[in-house]
């Protein structure tokens, strides 16, 4: 798995994978993935209502992503269909979409997660394999919030903001959280990044770690490649 780097700014180097943002309200899902080209795609769920936007627009992406979701939602409660809730299949997507490059990537990507079909394997290199790791990233009031959720069942989080950065892990490790706080710490007070490019690295490398010493780990590699002379 190569860990992206910092270099350029976020809205220069944008990401290398899709970023996604999740609303629920009652019974609206709204999932939105911003892919690294620009393209977004929202799917929404209410109810028994399902669809699906492209944006810049393009009617073909769309209704083949509808066409997916709608297969997958009637399937859901069927003897031997993985998902039990829309909000299973809805997390599952999101999932598989953290680790897309593009929108191409993601929808073979998602035939496979979904179970749509077993004709067309997807290629080894087509999606990089994620781990269960749950990471949300939010702006905050003066600068970033990342919570991340191990498939260990060890979490952290961390507010980068504009003055200061913020830290707190389950379980506690002195040792360890004093490292991350030196790490972070320098990035930071090096300025070979902005907020953003860090928050979105610390995101990326945690996707596919299973802990926060393999987190941690890959953080540091990411930063020493970076800043070589």
């Amino acid at each position: 798995m190569g860990i992206p780097s910092l270099s350029g700014s976020a809205r220069e180097r944008r990401h290398s994978v899709a970023l996604t943002s999740k609303d629920i309200e009652g019974d609206l899902l709204m999932l939105r993935i911003m892919f690294p080209d620009g393209t977004t795609v929202t799917m929404t769920a209410d109810g028994n209502s399902r669809s699906v936007s492209v944006a810049p627009d393009d009617r073909e992406i769309a209704a083949r992503l509808t066409s997916l979701l709608h297969w997958s939602s009637d399937r859901v409660g069927e003897p031997g269909y993985p998902f039990t809730s829309l909000n299973q299949v809805i997390y599952g997507i999101e999932t598989l979409a953290r680790s897309a490059m593009s929108v191409e990537q993601f929808i073979e990507g998602l035939r496979e997660v979904l179970e749509v079909s077993n004709k067309h394997p997807m290629p080894e290199v087509s999606v990089r394999t994620p781990s269960l790791t749950v990471v949300d990233l939010s702006p905050s009031r003066n600068g970033w919030f990342i919570d991340a959720r191990f498939q260990s069942g060890e979490r952290f989080k961390l507010a980068i903001n504009k003055a200061s950065i913020g830290w707190v892990a389950v379980p506690r490790d002195p040792t360890r959280d004093q490292e991350v706080m030196k790490v972070l710490s320098g990035v930071k007070g090096a300025r070979v990044a902005s907020d953003e490019d860090l928050a979105l690295l610390v995101m990326e490398v945690a996707h596919y770690s299973t802990d926060i010493a393999r987190w941690l780990h890959d953080l540091h590699s990411a930063i020493s490649e970076t800043l070589k002379p």
